[in-house]
């Protein structure tokens, strides 16, 4: 339920908050657009070697290695300011210390993250030893054959693996995923997130496919923990942010269950994905968009509650409150910091 801003990750890909490039700094693009090209092929040249490296070694020492190589690069890339300051609105309380380390941890999870794609099939094929799957009993859809679902997850831990539910459980699911921005790694990256067994729709222009599918009977899924510029203002670790009600709505009007997917690794190599219980307005007698805005708020909670539990696991590479909300945030720590 993939990558970007409505991805399953169950959308998939290391990076849910797609830059132009992945490791070139932004200002050079900007400064020097001609050489674009130039900077795609460099870093698909990086990229398809790292995933040459990581498929010849097993899953555990893949996700090993690409944590220590992500690590290392990471914070010294323009994404650590940007997780820095998730990281200081989310968790106001902790030092500047502390967040240092969940932001190379989180840096470390990208990594392991995409290890586990380059392995997607040996996961799914060596599945006896190396996953665990869980459903809530009010998840019902899973027990009456064509009756679809609105699966939703965050980009918290191995987020991809949530896609495997549809191959244990045996229904169909269309994921939404956001094209990688480099054109020459986007086919390689597709072609590895066909081992998922789910139909792959990309983000911009989903909602018609997303729309037929679920009339047609089949489950979608999506990421939606993400900053949606056309989303509404809904809480989210204390703060307003532009939330994306897509989900909820789809889930009213096609009249099925809302379920969020999470994916946890046990230890290395080793996952339990559960499909959790399904999120219900309060009142169903509330109109339609106040009902999604409820449920969407839910949502939000449960996703806060997963990253509370494994902050370091978080992949928040792009922004995901307004500016000013984190502006006041860095004030207030300052001010705390001198006294």
């Amino acid at each position: 339920m993939a990558g970007n801003a409505a991805t399953f990750g169950m959308a998939t890909g290391p990076n849910p908050d797609m830059a132009k490039y992945y490791f070139i700094p932004r200002r050079w693009s900007k400064r020097f657009p001609d050489l674009n090209p130039i900077g795609w092929r460099i870093e698909a040249r990086f990229i398809r070697m790292l995933l040459g490296v990581l498929a010849r070694r097993t899953p555990e020492d893949a996700a090993q290695l690409a944590r220590r190589v992500f690590r290392a690069i990471g914070p010294r890339t323009a994404k650590r300011l940007v997780v820095m300051r998730n990281l200081c609105v989310a968790f106001p309380e902790r030092t500047d210390d502390a967040l240092e380390a969940i932001g190379r941890e989180i840096f470390g999870n990208v990594g392991a993250a995409f290890a586990e794609i380059v392995h997607l099939e040996r996961i799914w094929r060596e599945r006896a030893t190396r996953l665990e799957f869980v459903a809530h009993p009010g998840v019902h859809f899973i027990r009456e054959p064509g009756r679809p679902a609105v699966l939703v997850t965050a980009h918290v831990g191995p987020w991809t693996l949530t896609n495997f539910v549809a191959r244990q459980y045996g229904f169909p699911l269309t994921i939404v995923y956001a094209p990688e921005s480099n054109p020459y790694v986007h086919d390689l990256m597709y072609e590895l997130r066909e081992a998922l067994g789910v139909a792959l729709v990309q983000r911009d222009r989903s909602m018609r496919t997303l729309m037929h599918e679920l009339s047609e009977g089949r489950s979608v899924g999506l990421g939606s923990d993400v900053r949606l510029d056309s989303g509404e203002m809904l809480p989210f670790f204390g703060h307003e942010m532009q939330s994306n009600t897509v989900p909820a709505r789809l889930a009213l009007r096609y009249r099925c269950e809302l379920v969020p997917v999470r994916a946890e690794r046990v230890e290395e190599g080793h996952y339990r994905i559960t499909m959790c219980e399904p999120i219900e307005p309060g009142d169903a007698s509330v109109p339609p968009n106040q009902a999604a805005r409820e449920m969407t708020a839910k949502l939000n909670r449960v996703f806060e509650d997963w990253i509370r539990e494994a902050p370091g696991e978080w992949v928040c590479l792009a922004r995901r409150w307004p500016k000013a909300v984190s502006q006041v945030v860095a004030s207030a720590r300052h001010e705390r910091g001198k006294t």
